[in-house]
């Protein structure tokens, strides 16, 4: 088992920080995606001008249609925007606050299982370290959660 010093936390976080930007990055890459197709770009002056690959665009309009292409920011967006770029924590408080959350739901027949809605988000930030607690708890409470 390793041990953290305060070298080796910070080393963490910092990886933390990356691959929280690296979300942040895909998602504004997709919304720029979803910006030039609404224009009537094609997918190679698309690519064109996002600097990437025809391919690579194809694959984000294929991920922007399984999402109904609703790219609206949502409590996970917030979190890492707020994580990866160090953002006051009060701010990013009171947007989550502020957010109409949706709430998980069974699954309708014939499927198992649970159709997560919005406030998983903010729960799942909570298991993965990028709000603490005390934030989560202020946050639940603001909600009546």
């Amino acid at each position: 088992m390793i041990t953290m010093d305060n070298d080796l936390s910070a080393m963490h976080r910092q990886a933390l920080q990356r691959q929280a930007r690296a979300r942040v990055d895909l998602l504004d890459e997709l919304r720029a995606v979803q910006n030039a197709s609404r224009r009537g770009l094609t997918q190679r002056e698309t690519a064109d001008i996002l600097a990437t690959s025809q391919a690579k665009v194809n694959r984000m309009l294929k991920a922007i249609e399984r999402r109904n292409a609703d790219l609206a920011p949502d409590p996970e967006e917030m979190i890492l925007r707020a994580f990866a770029y160090n953002t006051p924590r009060q701010k990013l408080i009171a947007e989550l606050k502020a957010f109409p959350y949706t709430f998980g739901q069974d699954a309708p027949y014939p499927h198992e299982g649970r159709l997560p809605g919005t406030w998983d988000r903010v729960v799942t930030a909570l298991a993965q370290g990028l709000i603490d607690e005390s934030e989560f708890n202020e946050v639940r409470s603001a909600i009546g959660r």
